[in-house]
């Protein structure tokens, strides 16, 4: 089964151009291609921005909130109701009014309980200021830092500068790195 998975997900159809298949891929001393396998390498550097994510969160972005005097709003929270909580996780989170009708008979609560009810327990499920603004933080750390690491590696390139420099030696283009012919 891992195998036939792995057959379908490389398969070269998917990868290359027509005409072109893995086996047309064989590095040599001169020659290097990109690798299938070298995909793999997105996984740990993934897991590394989850874990760096967290931690810049709870050590910096969120007592940067609390400092600026973000505050988060005390929501009431919603009475626990096992029917309505039920029909909240199971069918809708925003009934309309027959539904609000019917729950309200079934409960044995005024219309206006159920309504304040759902809106309550939506807004449970809401995220706080605090919340928002460490997700912004992030955000703008992230791209501030991957946009200035992009061009302190790039700034020395003639292909930043002139978009022309990009296809010139094309399709055998070196490496500037390996000092490799790439394809």
């Amino acid at each position: 089964m891992a195998h036939s998975l792995y057959e379908w997900l490389w398969h070269h159809e998917f990868w290359l151009p027509p005409g072109i298949t893995w086996e047309d891929m064989q590095e040599s001393e001169d020659v290097h291609y990109p690798q299938p396998r070298d995909l793999l390498l997105s996984i740990p550097f993934a897991l590394i921005l989850v874990v760096i994510r967290r931690v810049f969160e709870r050590t910096i972005a969120l007592p940067l909130s609390s400092k600026l005097g973000v505050k988060d709003k005390q929501r009431p929270k919603a009475q626990p109701n096992p029917v309505l909580e039920t029909f909240y996780t199971t069918r809708c989170k925003s009934p309309g009014e027959g539904e609000l009708l019917g729950l309200a008979k079934q409960c044995d609560l005024p219309l206006r309980k159920v309504e304040r009810w759902f809106r309550r327990r939506r807004n449970t499920d809401r995220p706080s200021l605090s919340k928002k603004f460490c997700e912004a933080c992030w955000r703008f750390t992230f791209y501030i830092s991957s946009f200035i690491t992009g061009l302190a590696v790039l700034y020395d390139k003639p292909w930043l500068w002139d978009h022309r420099e990009c296809w010139t030696g094309y399709p055998q283009q070196v490496s500037p790195a390996r000092g490799k012919l790439l394809l």
